[in-house]
């Protein structure tokens, strides 16, 4: 669990948003006229925190960790069995895709 700031870390942070244009070294030599000992340094590392954790980019997959591409027209197993118990009650190929023929025709 993250400690609480400090009063000197309060006072930077105020001195910061204060005078947010002013170089750290100024920042450090104000906050010494009231009493504070702190070094740009130390200053440099509370700025950036203030700032916030900036989100990482999520990497693109590698090429092969990609799954293959399925082509829009392709068919599964399932339906291929399907359409083989379809040709057999019909009687064969032929009459099975002469049937879809007709069946597009009246769906159209």
């Amino acid at each position: 669990m993250p400690r609480t700031p400090g009063a000197k870390t309060l006072a930077i942070r105020q001195a910061l948003s204060d005078n947010p244009g002013k170089p750290l070294k100024e920042v450090s030599a104000m906050l010494k006229e009231q009493g504070i000992d702190a070094s740009a340094a130390y200053i440099s590392k509370i700025k950036s925190k203030m700032q916030g954790k900036r989100k990482k980019r999520k990497k693109a997959p590698a090429p092969e960790a990609l799954a293959p591409a399925v082509p829009k027209d392709a068919v599964s197993i399932g339906l291929l069995q399907k359409a083989k118990k379809l040709a057999a009650q019909l009687g064969g190929v032929k009459e099975a895709k002469a049937a879809i023929d007709a069946l597009a025709q009246l769906m159209d």
